[in-house]
């Protein structure tokens, strides 16, 4: 790591700006473990020395350029102390801002009776008959830029980068400029909210042939926290554990690189490669402790899978303490759907989750890309095991079977969880040709899948059939067919036999 990064992410926690352990709501709605805010910097001392960072950022660039510009609102005063910066380090460099709305008065006065605007956009469709000259009399502020001259733009972070293209737009309109740089102070190497897993600013360098660059990204601050914690800051101290909370975000939300950097999660939820788990789909708890009683001691199951039924019957704590009572095996709860609600709900249900003694979650995260990557991240920062499925047993669930559910976003479940580092999969056990269409979607992630499969006995499927198809790590879910045997824990090694 260059010298600079370091000084500025020993700044960024000296002056506490830099905050990791809480829960911070950013612009995006998602909740991170880590945030920065550079808007703190709002003295002379920290403002000189912001400025310094940023311009040994352009200067390592490498980028040739004629101007620096600052993107509104906090990019102007970025404007002003990365100029200053540069003259010390004998680089004089002019540099501009643009207004919120035209100046309409004094030399600008061309610009009266376009008041009925109230976006930029709407200022730009009502004024671009305009000559070049009375634009940039109205809107800039600082020097003038000229056609054929290149442009840094500056700003603080970049989240969905409106307002990085609105400024870009307004700039296009003042005149025939050219776009190398975009700096920002941190860039947290986040994908976006949709299925692709691309980061918004690949997005935006793709769509604009505009280089961005920051003082540090995540992989940075991670390094150093990791290299250093505990750290006292100005605003507390970051623990070991905060730096793992960290981890764990950039894991499921980062880009490739930082998920790449980071290292994939391995998660074991049974410790047997194969094994038969009970659902539990049972009535009342006194049925339930009976199956699990009768089915503790066979080798051949590996954990008991517990759906909303006794949870909301009872609770879902005192479902667990009647497990603990005959073996260690994990339960596992599913919520027969989790993950179909809003991105924020993902907290709470994992915070219930982990507080009733739970050990994985199934999720089904039909309602979007966000609220699955919420989910999952929320689930793994609860310290839950997670296992995700996309595709059902029951006929007409997929779009080529009839139902709602496209096949190809059923897919995209599944991928997204792998990006996230997951490898422990629900799918239908009575559909052989999707689990082989899942697993090589998965493993084309670069994830060993463990699969997981429901859609026996009054489903039709073949335990050995699917376990054959699944691999090497594969366990059968069988219902009806060991908790209304007649003799329970016989049916429990039957089943238990046919993967073995």
């Amino acid at each position: 790591m260059e010298e600079y990064k370091t000084r500025f992410i020993d700044f960024l926690l000296r002056t506490g700006a830099l905050k990791v352990g809480e829960d911070f709501s950013l612009k995006s709605k998602r909740i991170s473990p880590w945030f920065v805010n550079i808007g703190d910097f709002d003295d002379g001392e920290t403002s000189a020395a912001l400025g310094e960072f940023y311009a040994d950022s352009i200067l390592n660039s490498g980028a040739d350029f004629d101007l620096l510009y600052g993107i509104p609102e906090k990019g102007n005063g970025l404007a002003v102390a990365t100029a200053i910066e540069m003259a010390r380090k004998k680089r004089n460099v002019p540099r501009f801002s643009t207004r919120k709305f035209p100046k309409d008065y004094g030399e600008a006065s061309v610009m009266k009776g376009y008041g009925d605007a109230r976006t930029v956009k709407e200022f730009i469709a009502l004024t671009k008959h305009l000559p070049q000259t009375e634009r940039i009399k109205s809107w800039v502020i600082g020097r003038a830029p000229k056609n054929g001259q290149s442009i840094v733009q500056l700003d603080d972070v970049f989240t969905a980068g409106d307002a990085k293209y609105e400024a870009r737009e307004l700039l296009q309109f003042l005149g025939d400029f050219n776009f190398p740089l975009l700096v920002i102070g941190v860039d947290r190497q986040e994908v976006g909210i949709d299925a692709t897993g691309r980061s918004a600013i690949e997005e935006y360098e793709q769509k604009t042939g505009t280089r961005v660059v920051s003082v540090v990204n995540a992989l940075d601050v991670y390094d150093f926290l990791r290299e250093h914690a505990p750290v006292k800051t100005a605003s507390g101290e970051i623990r070991r554990e905060d730096v793992e909370r960290m981890a764990t975000y950039l894991r499921v939300y980062g880009t490739t690189t930082a998920r790449k950097a980071i290292g994939s999660l391995e998660q074991i939820v049974i410790e047997r490669d194969k094994s038969v788990i009970p659902a539990c789909d049972v009535s009342t708890l006194e049925e339930f402790e009976r199956l699990v009683e009768s089915t503790a001691d066979v080798e051949g199951i590996g954990g008991y899978k517990v759906g909303f039924e006794l949870g909301l019957a009872y609770s879902l704590g005192k479902v667990v303490e009647i497990v603990r009572k005959h073996t260690t095996k994990p339960v596992i709860y599913d919520h027969q759907k989790a993950g179909t609600d809003i991105p924020d709900t993902g907290r709470n249900f994992a915070r219930v989750c982990k507080a009733a003694g739970v050990d994985a979650v199934i999720l089904f995260p039909q309602a979007g890309p966000e609220t699955e990557r919420a989910w999952i991240y929320h689930s793994l920062d609860a310290g839950l095991k997670v296992i995700v499925g996309g595709r059902m047993t029951h006929p007409a669930y997929a779009v080529s079977e009839g139902g709602f559910i496209t096949d190809e976003g059923a897919l995209d479940m599944y991928r997204i969880a792998a990006s996230a580092g997951i490898n422990h999969f629900v799918v239908p056990g009575n559909k052989v040709d999707v689990i082989a269409e899942v697993k090589l979607t998965v493993e084309a992630k670069g994830v060993s899948p463990v699969f997981y499969a429901p859609g026996f006995i009054a489903q039709g499927g073949s335990i050995s059939d699917a376990a054959k198809v699944a691999g090497d790590r594969f366990h059968g879910i069988v219902g009806r067919g060991i908790y209304q045997a007649l003799d329970i824990k016989a049916a429990a090694i039957e089943h238990a036999s046919q993967i073995s």
